[in-house]
Parts: structure tokens; sequence; C-alpha cells
């Protein structure tokens, strides 16, 4: 397994998307910082709420994280790299697996690497505004590892949604309409039948709870992440048992 893993960060590492990504995360995270430090106000500079909102703009990273976990398995089918990979190794549900390992390792990666543009762009900021950095200590962490925690949970999805999908532009697409369209429609359609309580429990909703900002009619933090992993692990099963049964002569 740790060869597969390392087979699949290879993969991830030598594709031409590898430093697209990296570029994205440091421009969109350094001008999100940059657009909340610099439209507010003095006095809410220095409040805790609104430094641990500075945190939460990872969100940039999170979102690329469900593109990469989605493209991890399709792009071996896009470019019919699957088959010496199925040969190579016969157990698919490994490779599977070992996407996913790699998958995490690297949307773990893209995290940190938001929260250093985060603190990057935000405390010199704050240095020469004089506003203080009042987070520190067990707050802080805490919504630091809430936000990695989040990152890993949607490269997760992608993964899974790659491995029943396969089609790598079905995917991308179909996810990201089901995420601003699709999710929205069952929402208002909920509404309508009075099904409110079911609301929550609807896949990207349950990750939107996970990233530990709460608010609205989202689940709590713990309920929203044992949500988000049964989503993750109906889908990968499904899309495991598709892949093991694909024919790819």
């Amino acid at each position: 397994m740790i060869a597969l893993v390392r087979a699949e960060l290879l993969k991830i590492r030598t594709t031409r998307g590898w430093w697209a990504y990296l570029i994205v995360i440091v421009l969109l995270t350094g001008l999100a910082v940059a657009g909340e430090v610099g439209s507010a106000e003095s006095f809410d500079r220095g409040t805790a709420d609104f430094q641990l909102g500075l945190i939460e703009t990872v969100g940039v990273a999170v979102l690329l994280a469900i593109i990469l976990g989605i493209t991890v398995v399709t792009t071996e089918f896009r470019h019919g790299t699957v088959t010496p990979t199925f040969l190579a190794t016969p157990h698919r549900e490994h490779v599977i697996a070992a996407k996913a390992i790699a998958g995490i390792l690297v949307a773990i990666g893209f995290a940190v690497l938001s929260l250093l543009v985060v603190f990057a762009v935000a405390l010199p900021w704050f240095a020469i505004v004089g506003a203080e950095w009042n987070l520190g200590g067990g707050e802080a962490v805490t919504r630091v590892a809430e936000q990695v925690v989040v990152a890993v949970l949607w490269v997760l999805m992608g993964v899974a949604i790659g491995a029943v999908v396969q089609s790598q532009v079905a995917a991308l697409v179909g996810t990201l309409i089901w995420i601003f369209v699709g999710e929205t429609l069952l929402l208002g359609l909920f509404g309508l039948l009075d099904l409110d309580g079911a609301r929550p429990y609807l896949p990207f909703q349950a990750l939107d709870g996970a990233d530990g900002t709460g608010g609205g009619e989202l689940l709590s933090y713990w309920p929203a992440i044992g949500v988000s992993l049964g989503w993750i692990a109906l889908i990968g099963a499904a899309g495991t048992e598709r892949t093991r049964r694909r024919d790819i002569s």
C-alpha cells in the first residue's frame, strides 16, 4: 500500500495541474484575506470573531480539494492509464484506497498552505495598522484543525464521486451543478413539503456543517462529521464496486 500511495503522489506531483492548484490557493486566499482586512473597521480587526473568520478563508483550499479528489481518479480513465494501473494492481479497491490516502495528504498540504497565506497577509497588515492579533491557544488551534479536517472530508468526497462517475467532465460539472443548484432546489422542495428536518442531512449541507462554523439550519459539528462520513462511505462503496466490475480491456 505504501508503494501505491507513493505512486499516486508521484502522479499528482507530475501533472501540469499541480502548480495551478498552488497558484490558485495562494492568489485566492491572499485576495480574500486582503479584502477582509482592508474593508474591516479598525475596531473589528482586533476581535476574535473577525480573526476566526480570516482562518475560514481556507475554504478556497476546501473547494480545490474536492476537485483534486475527483481528478485523481478520473484522470486515469480520461487518459487510459487506468488499464496499466489495474493490470499492475489487480485488487482495484487498493488503488482507490491509495488514491484516497494520497488525496488526504495533498488536501492537508492545501489547507496548510492556505493557512500560511492567511497569516502571511494578515499579520504584517495588523502590525502596520496597529491591530492586535488576539487569537492564541486553543481557540485558534481548534479552528485551524477544523479547516484541515473539512479539507480531508471534501477530498474524500471527491474521490468517491470520481470512482462512481469516472468521466472527468461529467464528475466535475455534475458536482458543481449539484453543489450550487441541485441542493438549493432540494432545500426549497423540502421546505414546500415540510421536510425541513431532512435538509441538513444532504451531502454538502453536512459538509458545510463539518467546517465548525455552524449557523443556520446546519448540523452541529460532530453530527455533521458523522453524516459526511456516512455519505462518503456510501458513495465510495458504490464507486469501488463499479470500478471492480468495469471492463478495462
